[in-house]
């Protein structure tokens, strides 16, 4: 899979939404970014720049992330937004310090196990078995929190994982 890169700036995100009404809040868009006095979901200005397709080009902590980094303020949607939002599942805490994050099997090319972390583009890890696999990883995900702090990010936090069949 190739990826391709972007340079965004904050002129271009203040560009590109200054004559572009924001979408409406379906109740899958939980973040929002002001411009213009205007609240646009965070993917929509990311997408007005680039172009990648709002559902499968990107995902909303990535355009949250590259928003702030920018400079501009992310806030999460509220009930006192005036906007008619649907209610998801709470937010889950963490227990005894510990956070849980989904994360998938598959065998590797190579005999090895392959694991990942979908709620952390990039975090994957690998092992002989299965205990091992699910070991690495949980060394990758703290490292990878870790390095998230360090750069002033949020922490993901899954509030459900749902499995979904789809006959082929």
């Amino acid at each position: 899979m190739r990826f391709k890169a972007f340079e965004i700036n904050k002129e271009q995100i203040l560009s590109a939404t200054k004559n572009v009404n924001p979408d409406k809040f379906d109740g899958r868009n939980k973040f929002y970014v002001e411009l213009h006095g205007r609240k646009y979901p965070v993917k929509q200005p990311i997408h007005l720049v680039t172009r990648l397709p709002k559902t499968g080009g990107f995902i909303t902590d990535d355009a949250r992330r590259v928003l702030k980094k920018l400079g501009l303020s992310v806030h999460k949607l509220s009930d006192d937004d005036g906007l008619d939002l649907l209610v998801g599942p709470k937010k889950t805490e963490p227990i005894d310090g510990a956070l849980k994050f989904a994360v998938t099997l598959r065998p590797g090319e190579d005999g090895f196990i392959v694991v990942s972390c979908p709620a952390l583009p990039g975090c994957h890890s690998q092992g002989r078995t299965e205990e091992q696999a699910i070991s690495n990883i949980r060394e990758a995900i703290r490292g990878y929190i870790a390095s998230m702090r360090r750069h002033g990010e949020e922490i993901p936090n899954i509030t459900e994982v749902r499995e979904v069949e789809v006959p082929v």
